[in-house]
């Protein structure tokens, strides 16, 4: 059987779809761990501002209640942040998952090929082979 001529770009185009998985994988792990961060910083948001209600209701100082809006603030900040970091994330893992998505392609067209390749060396073998018998048939009719 001849060699599937393209066996070198196969390889190389399924080393590269494990390496696009791999990072892939990687973007997909920050953005869910970006996520999780996220609803913590919201559920300690809730927390707080359900915290000022309470304090509110029973009687707080101006300086307190200050205090609890300066810290909201900085929670809003931070929430506002990491919003930001899972959306850009989020983009990331998707720019990836286009990669991944490309790279399969390529090794799937590839595999085709070979497939094409291995299919057509079996019918060539097999005419050979009833090339042979046809030939020694009629040599064994002849004597």
């Amino acid at each position: 059987m001849a060699q599937f001529r393209f066996a070198f770009l196969l390889q190389l185009a399924i080393d590269q779809r494990e390496d696009a998985a791999r990072l892939m994988q990687a973007a997909q792990a920050a953005w869910l761990l970006a996520r999780s961060k996220l609803e913590q910083v919201d559920g300690f948001r809730n927390e707080y501002r359900a915290r000022l209600a309470n304090s509110a209701q029973t009687g707080m100082s101006i300086g307190q209640w200050r205090d609890y809006q300066l810290f909201l603030a900085k929670l809003d900040g931070a929430a506002d942040q990491q919003i930001f970091e899972v959306e850009r994330l989020a983009l990331e893992y998707e720019r990836h998952k286009n990669d991944w998505q490309s790279c399969e392609r390529k090794v799937k067209a590839f595999e085709a090929l070979r497939d094409r390749h291995n299919q057509a060396e079996l019918r060539k073998e097999g005419q050979q082979e009833q090339k042979l018998l046809d030939e020694f048939n009629s040599r064994l009719g002849r004597y």
